[in-house]
């Protein structure tokens, strides 16, 4: 597996180590391959965190917030329609959009594209009510034992899924960022700019 370095990334990305550091340490993105505590080591980084820091990058340079960002990422690991589509892989061609946009009740992820099935293009909303589902699902997700009312989980789930669904259209405005087209550019990148061997 191939992996980066912060030099790398700021290299590949075009952006400065002030830039780097904020987007890591701010926004939160963890090294796939290698965490490391110690001065004079690198953290090394995988081709999913290096698209990860070109998506975050372009999207706070469209105004989103730091906290939106944060969540952006966490729909765009767990999206199983991405991963089928190939988003992360570094041999697959992927064509999608991702449409953001917040009000005073939450905020709206929405894929569209030719790799996104139309499942997926229904939206993914991220309001009050699903904060605290999600919370109590991911805290419930390793100690099954503690539900011990039959079919709460699943209740849980189907309650979450229908509270997710919403359309632009309900939004005064959204931004939308090219997913397909930034990892096209960061590819050619990797083709164009030479590396030392990590």
């Amino acid at each position: 597996m191939k992996s980066f370095r912060a030099k790398d990334i700021q290299k590949l990305l075009d952006i400065n180590k002030h830039r780097y550091d904020y987007l890591a340490s701010k926004i939160g993105i963890k090294p796939e391959i290698n965490e490391v505590e110690k001065t004079g080591r690198h953290h090394l980084y995988s081709f999913k965190n290096l698209l990860e820091f070109a998506f975050v990058h372009k999207a706070n340079n469209l105004g989103i917030t730091r906290k939106a960002a944060k969540e952006m990422l966490e729909f765009l690991s767990d999206n199983i329609e991405l991963k089928e589509a190939g988003l992360f892989d570094q041999k697959k061609r992927t064509k999608a959009l991702l449409h953001y946009a917040d009000s005073n009740d939450g905020k709206l992820f929405k894929l569209f594209g030719p790799s996104i099935s139309a499942q997926e293009k229904k939206g993914f909303f991220l309001g009050e009510r699903f904060d605290t589902i999600n919370k109590f699902l991911k805290k419930s997700e390793n100690k099954e034992n503690e539900i011990s009312i039959p079919g709460v989980k699943k209740a849980m789930k189907n309650l979450t899924s229908l509270s997710t669904f919403a359309d632009l259209a309900d939004f005064d405005g959204y931004i939308t960022i090219n997913l397909g087209a930034i990892k096209d550019r960061v590819l050619k990148q990797l083709k164009q700019i030479d590396l030392p061997a990590s």
